[in-house]
């Protein structure tokens, strides 16, 4: 049983505020951080793009190579697939099942979304909404919603980790320390998730008062589901999917440097990319765009590549996503258009209350 507090924020029709009382603001708020997210990546793309040799990119890209060019577009376009692969297996290891057409189209709306509007509405709780609306259970679609995401974190770290011995002989110790050190706290995170499961909520070590709170029930349920979830071939499927996903953004990556006369190999994309993928994937910039151009830029330094060259390739692979995620708009609209039709499940414009039947 999920509890009603791990919902109600992303999907529940907020309150009409009652007779006398002020709107609560939550636009404002969202307001905010997405200009705070707009000033972090004009920031740092301002900065990146001070310190450019413009005409020297140019120069790069007018030369490129068409072939290596369009093959790093094609190896991008299957992140999409790839990804939709793995909502449909997460779905199905958490309860609910999904065809690969409709995971899919989720997969493309979302991932349009995400590209348009990342300050206000974030793609994977667009995706978890228009999985609701098309009738699956509220809780398991949260529930897939988090699995989603330790999958994809779990997929780049064992990536990392591969490319590790590589980047220790290139970079200082401290940046091979601080993946190694990333990857273990991750690891022991996960191991006590899974051992805190195995105890029964009334006695866990901890006061009464904050066990048996709407929190410590609504964390104790989410963990003890995660448990379960774990010895589910679904949810390992999902983690091949997440690290196909990785691999096919590593090749694109490679083979855009390639198109612009860069050496770039696969143990260099082992070594540098996954630090790029986890940099886009945090919630401080629009789309990603901006960190994950300043951490590839520092990652082909410790490769002894020039910072004009990378800001290119990592501008390519920014572009590339942006460029396919543009269908995704008419799957958008598709599915808007699909989910307004249907009544609310439950019949309530909220999540419905009690997610144990």
């Amino acid at each position: 049983m999920m509890a009603q507090a791990l919902l109600d924020t992303p999907f529940a029709k907020p309150a009409e505020p009652g007779p006398g009382q002020s709107d609560p603001g939550k636009p404002a708020g969202r307001r905010w951080r997405v200009l705070v997210k707009l000033a972090v990546t004009v920031a740092v793309l301002g900065a990146l793009a001070a310190g450019a040799d413009w005409t020297g990119i140019a120069a790069r890209l007018s030369a490129a190579d068409p072939w290596l060019f369009a093959a790093g577009f094609a190896v991008k376009a299957l992140t999409l697939p790839f990804a939709s692969q793995r909502w449909r297996a997460v779905g199905r290891a958490a309860g609910f099942s999904l065809t690969r057409w409709t995971a899919f189209r989720l997969q493309m709306a979302s991932s349009f979304l995400g590209q348009i509007l990342p300050g206000s509405v974030g793609a994977d709780l667009l995706r978890g909404w228009f999985t609701w609306r098309l009738d699956h259970p509220a809780g398991l679609v949260m529930l897939a919603l988090l699995v989603d995401r330790l999958m994809a974190l779990l997929g780049v770290v064992l990536i990392g980790l591969i490319g590790l011995p590589h980047l220790a002989a290139v970079a200082p110790p401290a940046v091979a320390g601080t993946v190694l050190a990333g990857a273990l706290v991750l690891a022991v995170g996960m191991g006590l998730l899974l051992l805190v499961g195995r105890i029964p909520r009334d006695r866990l070590p901890v006061p009464k008062r904050l066990r048996d709170g709407a929190l410590g029930r609504t964390a104790w349920s989410a963990v003890a589901q995660l448990r379960a979830m774990a010895g589910n071939p679904s949810a390992w499927a999902a983690l091949g999917y997440s690290i196909g996903v990785h691999l096919a953004t590593i090749g694109a990556t490679i083979l855009f440097a390639r198109s612009v006369g860069l050496s770039l190999g696969w143990l260099d994309g082992l070594a540098i990319v996954p630090a790029a993928i986890v940099a886009a994937a945090l919630p401080v910039s629009l789309g990603g765009w901006g960190v994950r151009e300043g951490a590839m830029v520092a990652g082909f330094a410790l490769l002894g590549f020039d910072a004009d060259a990378a800001l290119l390739v990592s501008l390519l692979i920014g572009l590339s996503i942006a460029v396919l995620s543009l269908p995704g708009g008419l799957f958008w609209l598709l599915l808007r258009n699909e989910t307004a039709a249907r009544p609310s499940p439950g019949g309530a414009d909220a999540f419905p209350t009690d997610f144990s039947r």
